[in-house]
């Protein structure tokens, strides 16, 4: 058996396996949320690396070749550690894509709305003016709110002003899809000057196959590639 089929049949099995899972003291605060975010960010570097060995051409090919339905790839800048997520649950334009340890992100044509399991996670966004503009690769001005979770357990607000920027079109090829798509750049300034800038490769039908998001402070910029719709 070559090492593509054995790579297949173990995407294959762990893919399985997961689908078969998701039916079924005196030190101050700040001290803490410091460690709290510490240990939180140890535990992504360890789940989020399913291989531990960086996702490259072959393993997208085999989990391609080797499941159905939706798949992206996620790169989460922080840890530097890369996953191939399956699509497992469809919420009208929300789908929400799992690792093995059970992590998820939930995503609209691409956008990221939701994480779990993951630390600091983004709880909610309300990203559809941006999103509007950013699918159209339209020029304009919008809000974007996120909402996250602390390491008290308390959701908290960040509020941004941002600003679309449409650049050039080009032909992508990611994973099963090929496409025209256009780069959109979105730069974001919310309060006390914190700057945040997100990018996207959007196809004609408003989707951001490529982006690169930014998904909290513990996280980081996440890199996303829709490897199949």
């Amino acid at each position: 058996m070559n090492a593509r089929r054995k790579l297949g049949l173990a995407v294959t099995s762990a893919l399985a396996a997961f689908a078969l899972a998701a039916c079924g003291s005196g030190t101050d605060s700040a001290d803490r949320a410091t460690v709290l975010k510490e240990l939180a960010r140890n535990v992504l570097a360890q789940q989020t690396a399913q291989p531990r060995q960086p996702v490259g051409p072959a393993q997208v090919q085999a989990a391609l070749e080797g499941s159905e339905g939706p798949l992206i790839y996620a790169r989460f800048a922080e840890t530097g550690s890369t996953v191939i997520m399956i699509g497992i649950e469809n919420n009208g334009p929300y789908t929400t894509y799992a690792t093995q340890a059970r992590q998820t992100i939930t995503l609209r044509d691409g956008f990221l709305t939701a994480t779990r399991g993951m630390g600091g996670d983004l709880m909610s966004a309300d990203i559809s003016g941006v999103r509007a503009l950013i699918a159209a690769r339209r020029a304009g001005r919008a809000k974007r709110v996120m909402r996250f979770l602390n390491a008290e357990d308390v959701t908290y607000e960040v509020v941004f002003d941002c600003r679309i920027v449409p650049g050039e079109t080009r032909r992508v090829q990611v994973g099963a899809i090929t496409t025209s798509a256009t780069e959109v750049r979105e730069d974001c300034t919310g309060r006390r000057g914190r700057e945040i800038t997100n990018t996207y490769m959007v196809d004609p039908q408003g989707r951001a196959v490529v982006s690169r998001q930014w998904t909290g402070d513990l996280i980081g910029a996440t890199e996303l590639r829709l490897l199949r719709f």
